[in-house]
């Protein structure tokens, strides 16, 4: 069978097991066994290129191991990046951030700007990859050592000026004036409700937010008040969550706003210390 008939066959396999999007998740999946792009996709007729890796890798994602894995990229503000277990899958939201920190570190003269659980390294990347600004120097910190091989790879693979520090949170940090984080706010309690390619496969300790989600935040926003207070803390939180995030930014003496993302959900809070 040529390449579309494979993906046929394969969204069906992929249909019976709940993965959402099953035509398309095919589609990618015999792309990525036969290296092909998309216009060679739908322009192939000869016979598809090594069916027993579409085979297990059909067998990987009807397990709902998350596509990315299984192909080892995820595109993020516009760039390729490895992923891989041990690491959340970059999502479209998180962009957001980037945005944000690029606007602010324009604004200050040889800015710091600190990526806090950094994971893939998505956001610091990107960000250096695009902020243009020799004088502006760009930290991502984790505490996984596995991550931050994850992020060096995408550092190297992009080229972008990023520093990597293993530490908790911006406690390596003496100066900061803008801080990115999308720190992990689920509640403990809700993330085996999860689908399951969060839930089964994407690294706990980068979803668990502890009993109420906020955990890591609170931390975070206290470091920035008694000793950080930078010019701009960039906090990614969940669905129903700003509220209580900007109020807990509020009560450390920072002002406040809030971005949405393109689905109109209040996505990032924005806390300010003069």
């Amino acid at each position: 069978m040529n390449p579309r008939e494979a993906a046929q066959e394969a969204a069906l396999k992929l249909a019976a097991a709940g993965v959402p999007e099953a035509r398309f998740e095919a589609e990618v999946l015999v792309r990525h066994v036969s290296s092909l792009s998309r216009a060679q996709f739908f322009a192939a007729r000869g016979e598809m290129e090594r069916p027993a890796e579409l085979d297990a890798a059909v067998a990987r994602r009807a397990a709902r191991e998350p596509g990315a894995y299984i192909t080892g990229t995820r595109e993020f503000y516009g760039l390729p990046f490895h992923v891989g277990p041990g690491v959340l899958v970059p999502r479209p939201e998180t962009e957001l951030l980037v945005d944000l920190g690029i606007e602010a570190a324009r604004n200050i003269q040889e800015p710091v700007i600190v990526d806090v659980g950094t994971g893939s390294g998505c956001i610091a990347v990107a960000l250096a990859a695009t902020l243009g600004r020799p004088g502006a120097t760009v930290v991502a910190t984790d505490l996984s050592a596995a991550a931050l091989a994850i992020a060096r790879r995408n550092r190297d693979m992009i080229g972008a000026p990023v520093h990597f520090v293993r530490a908790s949170l911006a406690g390596a940090m003496a100066r900061a004036d803008v801080i990115l984080a999308n720190l992990p706010y689920i509640p403990s309690g809700e993330i085996d409700a999860l689908e399951p390619e969060v839930s089964r496969w994407e690294p706990r300790v980068a979803l668990d937010g502890g009993a109420d989600g906020l955990g890591l935040i609170r931390r975070l926003i206290a470091d920035c008040s008694t000793r950080l207070r930078p010019r701009l803390l960039a906090l990614e939180v969940g669905f129903g969550q700003a509220d209580a995030v900007a109020a807990l930014a509020r009560e450390a003496g920072a002002t406040v706003d809030l971005a949405r993302d393109l689905a109109g959900i209040d996505r990032v809070v924005c806390a300010r210390w003069e």
